[in-house]
């Protein structure tokens, strides 16, 4: 199974704790940060399958870097584009059909060009190899919050 897979399914499990919010931790519920995380994968396929070869130039960065080779998103540093903020009201059953668009997207996006590319508004143009790693990196951001966010509510 696909590492972004096994991030969606651990996603899936966090659903049934989509109304938990810890304000001290974030800001969103639960299942924000399922739906920001659905929202993300979607946007990032879409756009990969519209681009067309051959990819731009990425400009080095140490945001860059960090995120991508290291593996590593900070908390509360950046702001999400208005595209991906998730709707604070979303029901179970539509972030689980949510999730499961995800998976064949990302599937399908895996199997493109390497060439394909995803311009992210602070981390650049990045090719299909370079903008799976993102969603894999920002899925595991995410799901270190929802860990915390449900710890803390206990």
């Amino acid at each position: 199974m696909h590492a972004i897979e096994r991030t969606i399914d651990e996603l899936r499990d966090a659903v049934e704790h989509g109304a938990v919010a810890v304000p001290s931790v974030s800001r969103w519920t639960v299942g924000m940060h399922v739906h920001h995380c659905c929202l993300s994968m979607i946007g990032i396929s879409r756009t990969l399958q519209k681009s067309a070869p051959p990819k731009p130039r990425a400009k080095p960065s140490l945001q860059r870097f960090v995120a991508l080779r290291l593996g590593y998103i900070p908390r509360g540093r950046a702001q999400s584009p208005a595209v991906v903020i998730p709707d604070a009201l979303v029901a179970p059953d539509q972030l689980h059909r949510l999730l499961d668009d995800s998976v064949v997207r990302i599937r399908d996006a895996s199997a493109l060009d390497p060439d394909r590319w995803f311009v992210h508004p602070l981390l650049g143009h990045m090719d299909r190899d370079g903008a799976l790693r993102f969603v894999l990196v920002h899925n595991r951001h995410h799901l270190r919050i929802v860990s915390d966010i449900i710890r803390r509510s206990r």
